[in-house]
């Protein structure tokens, strides 16, 4: 006997299936275009549940009727462009009413997985055996996948679970995250617009985000909501219960802001409410990430009590490293660090570690910076690594290998436009140029200090006379 996965290559449905092949279970994927992996244990079935029958033939209907034993359905359209309810209405609707008749068929228990934003506007404490409140929707999704679970209790039904995650973050962030993921799409917007600022030689303003920085955003990493997934489900809850797939303490936004100021060693933003955009900056801000404002004011916290009866600590509380890791490869997805180093960058690279930044050591780095103190190291894709010590804001040492807690990679290229002050590593790293390794939160705050460096002491190129 298999298990059924709808949406199996999606964000949520990839490390579901990786979960449950890890418990040596029969896995059958089906997706409108499966991907090219595979492992034991797995197989792929193309179809799509906004058809009838899934869009499946004959002999693949019938073979899952016999053979399914249990559903997880996480195929869904999750993004906020729709323009209407139709636009979500064939997978999250009709594709609910799609997958129940093979469950009732097969007898197979369903395991649906909605959205802790069923809860539309609901002010105050939304509990797991609450759905039809009178609630109004901030977006065309979330009430689809409200209808979606009305759906599924109405009218005849098989043995089922539902499952209602909150925000789900990926821990290892691909390339396609990058048009379909709204939580680090959302912060790439506020920085790209901030390095716009300081791009253009305006001065460096605060920028006010609107949002309420006492509210808390729930967010979960993909890999722990698959997990309990599989936890709960091994543990055949009773018929027709609910989960709040919510962390045990939300994500504060005021914890946002300071990220956002880190990154920038100033007061680059300013998250509130009690204002209106006013520069051009803040008002293409506000227009870009107008669909994310009901999240950046939330004012609904979701109780957990089935959970917390079986896996208390479930989900932990996601932290600002976590968070700044997780962000820095969803950056990274924008640009290929793994490219050949030529031989005139290679040239280029030696002269700077081993002569030009020997010129500086046993001197202050950058005036007024007595309080640095850091071991880093700066990883060259293809090339080397090297390892920089500095002691109280003074060059001690600049050493070929890698040490210290936190670091940078970064292609040939891009590390030398840094070095010659002609790029910020903020714009590095937010191009996705420069990636952060290690400890994230010291990693920012070190490039940060550096700006000055490489802007006072730009590394002009010396003529290649090995070429």
């Amino acid at each position: 006997m298999s298990i059924l996965v709808t949406g199996a290559s999606g964000i949520l449905g990839k490390p579901l299936v990786k979960e449950l092949l890890n418990r040596r279970q029969s896995i059958i994927g089906l997706c409108r275009t499966p991907p090219t992996w595979t492992e034991p244990g797995l197989r792929w079935l193309t179809g799509d549940v906004s058809k009838p029958h899934l869009g499946l033939s004959d002999n693949d209907w019938q073979m899952l009727t016999c053979e399914v034993l249990e559903i997880f359905h996480l195929a869904a359209r999750t993004d906020f462009k729709g323009r209407s309810l139709d636009d979500y209405r064939a997978i999250n609707i009709d594709g609910v009413s799609h997958i129940k008749e093979l469950a009732i068929t097969s007898g197979a228990w369903l395991h649906h997985v909605s959205t802790a934003f069923v809860c539309g506007d609901w002010t105050g404490e939304f509990r797991e055996d609450q759905l039809q409140e009178g609630q109004a929707f901030h977006n065309f999704y979330e009430e689809s996948k409200f209808l979606g679970e009305c759906t599924l209790r109405t009218g005849p039904t098989p043995k089922f679970t539902v499952y209602r995650p909150a925000i789900i973050l990926e821990r290892t962030p691909t390339a396609r995250s990058q048009s379909v993921f709204g939580p680090f799409v959302f912060l790439d917007g506020v920085f790209r617009i901030c390095l716009g600022v300081i791009k253009r030689g305006n001065v460096a303003d605060t920028l006010y985000v609107e949002g309420n920085p006492e509210s808390h955003l729930p967010f979960v990493f993909d890999d722990e909501v698959a997990r309990l997934l599989v936890d709960l489900a091994g543990q055949k809850p009773d018929h027709n219960t609910t989960f709040h797939l919510t962390p045990q303490t939300p994500f504060p936004n005021h914890l946002l802001e300071k990220i956002f100021n880190q990154a920038f060693g100033r007061k680059a933003v300013r998250m509130g409410n009690d204002s209106k955009p006013t520069s051009t900056a803040e008002r293409i801000l506000a227009k870009k990430t107008a669909k994310y404002r009901p999240y950046m004011n939330l004012a609904t916290t979701f109780a957990r009590t089935n959970v917390d009866a079986r896996f208390q600590a479930s989900l932990p509380a996601i932290d600002e490293t976590s968070l700044l890791t997780a962000f820095s490869l969803f950056l990274a997805t924008k640009k290929d660090l793994g490219r050949v180093v030529n031989h005139d960058d290679a040239f280029h690279l030696e002269q700077y570690f081993n002569h030009f930044l020997g010129q500086h050591i046993g001197q202050p780095l950058i005036k007024n910076l007595s309080s640095l103190s850091a071991c880093l190291h700066i990883r060259i894709s293809g090339h080397k690594t090297w390892t920089i010590t500095i002691d109280k804001g003074v060059l001690s040492r600049v050493a070929e290998g890698e040490l210290g807690t936190f670091g940078y990679k970064t292609d040939a290229s891009t590390f030398l436009q840094v070095a010659s002050g002609t790029l910020s590593p903020q714009q590095g790293f937010f191009k996705g140029a420069i990636q952060l390794t290690g400890n994230p939160k010291e990693a920012l705050r070190t490039a940060t200090a550096l700006e000055e460096f490489f802007r006072e002491y730009p590394y002009i190129q010396p003529e290649n006379n090995h070429a």
